[in-house]
């Protein structure tokens, strides 16, 4: 399975393994319905009429045919020298969000929700396991060379923090002990204040453009109401998030002429799991979850470890407003 290796030099982990690959794809599709039998064991699903096993699905979940991370390792920390090494104990989960091939662009409004109602008990369900620390929900789509086709998310769940979710946390916590407020909620005020890079604003989100955004054309979706974790949102805030992110796939689709993009939901780690005295003390005050969509991802622009972006989050609202 490989393991989990700490770079001192840049405070990160890396995963080192060997892959075992997934089964050759055939001529059909392996996650149409009927065909169920050709994927690992469903973890869960929703079924029409509340059935609990068999019968036609609505969204399904099963393990990752080559997981990164596997819930049957034992959590091994230990140190290797002057090294830090941890066994890679998580899950790797695919979210099959349709039986039907279907994108966010065309999937039904309720069936979005469904997908999103599914993050939502996956991570509750993880985050009851005290081993795991973080956990990353993920949708790539367009993804060039992509063998499979139908539409699917990513849940990733690992023992450590996600390196980027680190480097959050530590921002809001500084951010929060010198000023005693959010950085995301000022972070709206001031967005909403300028009205210079805001896409759209409904009665639970902004949707923006960040003034540093890393990509041309990366957009956040931020909630209006504090909170650090995605699974407190509301049956109205998960109905009206999903209509956000439809819209945007079509607008997208249609400023852009591309369905490429990348979507990574932001949220709390598992506050159960804790290693330092006092760690999550201030996180339920200074972190704020959110999503951050970037379209055509592969186009990653950097120069020495530095992004570079070449359409100014003040220009590329414009070409996005005229097509929202």
């Amino acid at each position: 399975m490989g393991e989990l290796r700490k770079d001192l030099t840049k405070n990160r982990w890396v995963l080192v393994r060997q892959s075992g690959g997934m089964h050759a794809e055939g001529p059909d599709c392996p996650f149409c319905p009927g065909r169920e039998h050709e994927t690992p064991p469903e973890i869960t699903a929703y079924r029409k009429d509340g059935a609990t096993s068999g019968g036609p699905w609505e969204v399904r979940v099963i393990p990752d045919g080559d997981p990164y991370f596997r819930v049957e390792e034992d959590l091994v920390r230990e140190g290797v020298g002057m090294y830090d090494k941890v066994s890679p104990r998580g899950a790797s989960e695919l979210v099959i969000e349709s039986p039907q091939h279907v994108t966010w662009a065309t999937m039904a409004e309720e069936g979005l929700e469904r997908v999103l109602w599914m993050y939502r008990d996956r991570i509750l369900d993880l985050k009851r396991d005290t081993k795991i620390r973080d956990i990353m929900v993920m949708k790539r789509v367009g993804k060039v060379g992509a063998r499979i086709q139908h539409p699917y998310s990513r849940i990733i769940a690992i023992p450590v923090i996600f390196d980027e979710k680190r480097g959050e946390l530590t921002q809001s916590r500084e951010y929060y002990s010198y000023k005693h407020r959010c950085v995301y909620c000022d972070t709206l005020r001031q967005e909403i204040a300028s009205g210079e890079r805001v896409l759209a604003l409904t009665t639970h989100y902004l949707v923006f453009l960040p003034y540093a955004a890393r990509y041309p054309y990366e957009t956040w979706i931020l909630p209006q109401k504090h909170q650090c974790a995605f699974e407190s949102a509301t049956t109205t805030e998960v109905a009206e998030l999903a209509r956000l992110l439809q819209r945007l796939a079509r607008c997208y689709l249609k400023a852009l002429e591309t369905a490429s993009h990348e979507a990574v939901w932001h949220t709390a780690p598992n506050l159960q799991s804790k290693i330092l005295r006092g760690e999550w003390g201030t996180i339920a005050d200074d972190y704020h979850w959110h999503v951050e969509i970037v379209p055509e991802p592969e186009r990653q622009n950097r120069v020495g470890g530095v992004y570079v972006n070449t359409v100014p989050p003040e220009e590329g609202v414009k070409r996005l407003r005229e097509a929202w």
